[in-house]
């Protein structure tokens, strides 16, 4: 089982000044790593026919491309298991005031919470994204998920998203899932609802965290 992770949205709470009203936590799940391949194989095609010469991000990513991504990929076999924070229901101080522990308390919480359906998996994550998400030990992450739920994780790895399809893929999903709940700009589901079925319980999940 491989899962890789990313986000959307920020850590910040100054509404006011940019932050975003959502922090969306992704983790794209995989059980057979051959449809790994595949989503390679079809994401090539979707950059090839558009031209893309950079990976794949939400944030800068064309709507017309963003529309053949999540068309080329369809197919594909793989769950989403996803947080998503409305930041204005978070009253913690020490969360409020960190952001890479509130991105850190995110992806705990996610992997955690697997309600039995994820075990022994090699869990990806962004190298570039390891400080903000306050996460500098491979040990440190393995002990606080298998501690709630022993078992569920076997290995971390931090990845270059520019070589990685899944962290790209992880991404585009945690950006779709933002978009579509957001509400410091107006909400645009229309890739959420795409993918949406593949966080359907059991081997899924859409956690509104307040």
């Amino acid at each position: 089982m491989h899962i890789f992770i990313d986000d959307s949205g920020d850590g910040g709470f100054k509404f006011e000044s940019g932050s975003s009203s959502h922090l969306v936590m992704a983790a794209c799940v995989f059980k057979d790593p051959s449809e790994i391949l595949r989503l390679k194989q079809c994401m090539e095609s979707c950059a090839q026919h558009n031209g893309l010469k950079t990976e794949f991000k939400y944030a800068k990513t064309k709507e017309r491309v963003k529309d053949c991504f999540f068309n080329c990929t369809a197919d594909i076999r793989y769950n989403i298991r996803t947080i998503v924070m409305d930041k204005s229901q978070i009253y913690s101080g020490h969360l409020r005031n960190n952001p890479a522990a509130l991105k850190s308390f995110a992806i705990r919480q996610l992997l955690s919470h697997g309600f039995g359906t994820i075990h022994g998996a090699k869990v990806v994550i962004d190298g570039q994204d390891t400080k903000a998400f306050g996460i500098t030990d491979h040990a440190y992450l393995m002990a606080m998920a298998n501690r709630a739920s022993p078992g569920t994780i076997a290995k971390v790895e931090w990845a270059d998203s520019k070589q990685n399809v899944g962290i790209q893929l992880a991404d585009m999903v945690a950006g779709a899932i933002q978009r579509g709940e957001r509400t410091h700009k107006k909400a645009d589901p229309k890739h959420l609802r795409l993918i949406r079925p593949r966080s359907y319980q059991p081997h899924g999940s859409y956690w509104n965290f307040r």
